[in-house]
């Protein structure tokens, strides 16, 4: 009786005599002296290979990925899984297509994908034990394409197992594809997709890894060597053993003499060659070995990388193995000028705790063009210079007074006036919001000021009173249109989930928090400079991106997910805000909070810049109390082409009391630094490249369009009408009323004051509160006149503590 051994072998072999019958290279009866009886099997066999499927797909081989630089010429890294440059085979010398046959299928040219004596020879020892077989080329083709597309390690193991249910089935294949493919196509497709070693993937990698050369002037001895690393990449890596590397190759140059592809004579000579490597270099893989002529790239392209997963919608596969051309939004001038400035000029120790983040896009497009830091981008144990972290993009900390941004343009949207006029004397004690916290909140400014300021001196200015009092008085202690104007703006860091499970911006919405506006919400220097940038755009908000474009291998376009530009506010109101913010930095203007460290660019000449500064408060590290110190530092600035936040941090605890940085009075530990100290280098890093540029900003009048009529006070129906009669939309905005003079439920303001005809006009409905405005008694006059003018308001040296 057979055992069940012997049966499952006798099984095996008759499919593999149905195999070559329907081959038709051998009668099966041809194969009884090897197989015996079993050749009565011989039909059945023939007819589980006739119906067997080729599962092969024959994916892409991977490749190299580059990515690029804006000009799409200069190289930023190079990513990859496997170390290949694919190449065609007219580029490959005869002497490697000729040790390749010879020594790997000498009947290749004879043969249909099968190789009858090699198939027979191979299944009797396979079943003897044995896992030896002589496969074609074909069949080594069609193996490594199922290792290399397998996703686990149970299909790498399969597609790799010696049995003759692999070798049926890879013959199977190997015979569809010499049906679909040329020899010549077989040839090129294996030496691309081969391992020679030393994470070299194709012939055209190998010749450069082993030899330093490309794959055209590889000699016969060289060639032979690589030929001979297929068998066993590693065993005989030259490397590592030169003496067995050595032999395989003579081995090979032999088979090249037995096959008449070369002389004996000659066979003699190369033999006696020695064996003469390339210096072994780690191929520069990924963004740890970006190029060194783009200083401090690797943040960049770390965040490119990712960005493309995460945004894009292509996978990390996809990126890492698909030879793409990426094209980034990278300037290199800019990063190089910018980053040599503050790695030379800033003083700033990249040691210290504190770090400084300016990335800068470009508010047209929302490009990315530049990513500069203290900072050096790696891993290096124990040194505090290098990190690898989200230094961009993770919400550190409170980016304070530049928060006012997005309460003044709230208000701008929904009717409000420069010449806004709110009393909020120092401390501010709240007079609409009825709920306990608010009621205890009693902010204060840092300085000295006029408790009644219009919006347009009180944002340069960074009064802090002034803004929690729009927030309790225009905005009727309603904070949702400030949040959503955040939001809206790509600050998306506020729709992270705090421990009830709603968002930082449900939650503060639902807490009428009036601390909103001072930006105390842990902020990301990315989104921050993006939610500037639509400023600089007429109001079209384009999130930031990394990529302008990705090709494939053939210079196809491969689809990714881009954000698009979405509008956010109208022309009318940025032209507005912008006539605002260069105030910040005028020292001319109204005082802004960044005015001291901008002489010297206005005095050079330079164009104005629109910009905000941000102090954050510093927490005593034991009670978390708010001990009058300052941690975050943070200047944004504004140009018609350019936006850079900038954001002096410490990631690890951002409420420490800012230390160790240059310029600060020792032992104050904050006290005397506030945002605009960021601005010292905004400028340092981004002046040399801008004071080329000359550029005026648009006024207000000069908006596009024709002013819209004053309907203030009127009813919401006679507004309506009146603007529709002038060729506009209206909006009423329903989840919100303004404060205002008028009457409860009439208008208390329309925006925007200039616009196209049909464009859409928003009025807000009066609450009915009517803001407060401080006027002192008159005094009496005396009988002698002073001696001199009026004093002077106290000159204020900084913007709001916990803001400007």
């Amino acid at each position: 009786m057979a055992s069940a051994s012997g049966t499952t072998i006798a099984k095996k072999l008759a499919q593999l005599i149905g195999l070559l019958v329907v081959l038709g290279v051998l009668a099966a009866g041809l194969l009884l002296p090897y197989v015996g009886g079993v050749g009565l099997a011989a039909k059945s066999g023939a007819d589980k290979f006739l119906n067997t499927p080729c599962t092969l797909t024959e994916e892409p081989v991977q490749q190299k990925t580059t990515l690029l630089a804006s000009d799409g010429k200069t190289v930023i890294a190079t990513l990859f899984d496997q170390n290949r440059s694919v190449v065609s085979l007219n580029k490959v010398p005869k002497a490697v297509t000729d040790a390749l046959i010879s020594t790997e299928d000498r009947r290749f040219y004879q043969h249909h994908g099968v190789d009858m004596r090699g198939l027979i020879r191979g299944a009797l020892k396979t079943s003897n034990g044995d896992t030896q077989g002589a496969s074609t080329l074909t069949e080594q083709y069609v193996k490594q394409v199922r290792y290399y597309n397998a996703n686990t390690d149970a299909e790498r193991a399969a597609a790799i197992a010696q049995n003759v249910d692999r070798k049926i089935s890879d013959a199977k294949c190997a015979l569809q594809l010499e049906k679909k493919y040329s020899k010549a196509q077989i040839l090129e497709k294996y030496l691309n997709i081969a391992f020679f070693g030393e994470n070299s993937y194709g012939i055209q990698t190998a010749a450069q890894t082993f030899f330093g050369e490309d794959v055209s002037k590889l000699t016969v001895p060289q060639a032979a060597l690589l030929v001979g690393l297929v068998k066993s990449p590693t065993t005989l890596d030259p490397y590592n053993y030169l003496a067995d590397a050595r032999a395989r190759r003579d081995l090979v140059i032999g088979n090249m003499a037995s096959q008449g592809d070369i002389t004996p004579a000659q066979a003699t000579a190369y033999q006696a060659t020695p064996v003469k490597l390339a210096r072994l270099t780690l191929p520069p893989r990924g963004c740890a070995f970006a190029n060194p002529q783009i200083l401090n790239a690797g943040f960049f392209c770390d965040y490119a990388t990712q960005w493309l997963h995460d945004t894009g919608g292509l996978s990390d596969q996809k990126v890492n193995t698909g030879g793409l051309r990426i094209v980034t939004t990278l300037d290199v001038a800019l990063q190089n000028n910018g980053q040599n400035a503050i790695w030379t000029q800033s003083g700033l120790d990249p040691k210290n705790p504190y770090l400084l983040a300016m990335p800068s896009v470009n508010p047209s497009d929302g490009a990315i063009t530049s990513m500069i830091t203290d900072k050096k981008y790696g891993n290096r144990k124990g040194d505090p210079s290098y990190t690898e972290g989200p230094i961009f993009t993770k919400p550190y900390a409170g980016s304070g007074s530049t928060y006012k941004y997005f309460t003044a343009l709230a208000a701008l949207k929904s009717g409000a006036t420069p010449d806004l006029v709110l009393n909020a004397p120092s401390p501010y004690h709240v007079k609409v919001c009825t709920s306990p916290d608010a009621a205890a909140y009693s902010p204060s400014n840092a300085g000295s000021y006029d408790p009644n300021l219009p919006l347009r001196k009180a944002l340069p200015e960074s009064s802090n009173t002034y803004f929690v009092a729009m927030e309790d008085q225009y905005f009727g202690c309603n904070i949702a249109p400030i949040v959503n104007t955040a939001t809206g703006l790509g600050m998306t860091a506020l729709n992270a989930t705090e421990s009830n499970g709603k968002t930082i911006a449900q939650n503060r919405i639902a807490g009428n928090s009036l601390t909103f506006t001072l930006g105390q919400e842990s902020t990301s220097v990315l989104q921050l400079t993006g939610a500037f940038s639509a400023l600089a755009n007429g109001g079209t908000f384009c999130p930031p991106t990394p990529i302008k474009s990705v090709t494939d291998p053939s210079g196809n376009p491969v689809s990714f997910k881009k954000p698009g530009c979405s509008r956010q506010f109208d022309p009318w109101v940025a032209n507005t805000m912008l006539n605002i913010m260069t105030n910040d930095t005028n020292p001319s203007g109204t005082g802004g909070t960044a005015s001291q460290y901008f002489g010297n660019w206005y005095g050079s000449g330079g164009s104005l810049i629109a910009g905000k500064t941000g102090t954050n408060n510093a927490a005593d590290p034991v009670t978390g109390k708010d001990n009058g110190l300052n941690s975050a530092l943070w200047f944004v600035g504004v140009t018609p082409k350019f936006v850079s936040a900038a954001a002096l941090v410490n990631p690890d605890r951002p409420n420490l009391a800012i230390q160790n940085v240059p310029g600060i009075t020792a032992g104050n530990n904050g006290a005397d630094t506030f945002g605009a100290y960021a601005a010292k280098f905004w400028l340092q890093a981004f002046g040399p490249s801008l004071m080329p540029q000359k550029w005026t900003w648009p006024t207000v009048d000069s908006t596009p369009g024709t002013p819209v009529q004053n309907v203030d006070g009127r009813t919401v129906q006679d507004a309506t009408q009146a603007l529709q009669t002038q060729g506009f939309k209206v909006k009423v905005l329903t989840s919100q009323t303004c404060a205002s003079p008028y009457p409860q439920g009439t208008i208390s303001g329309y925006s925007p004051g200039i616009a196209l005809p049909g464009a859409t006009i928003t009025l807000c409905v009066s609450s009915g509160y009517r803001p407060y405005v401080y006027v002192p008694p008159v005094k009496k006059p005396t009988t002698k006149p002073p001696s001199s003018g009026p004093a002077p308001r106290p000159t204020r040296t900084h913007g709001g503590g916990g803001g400007g």
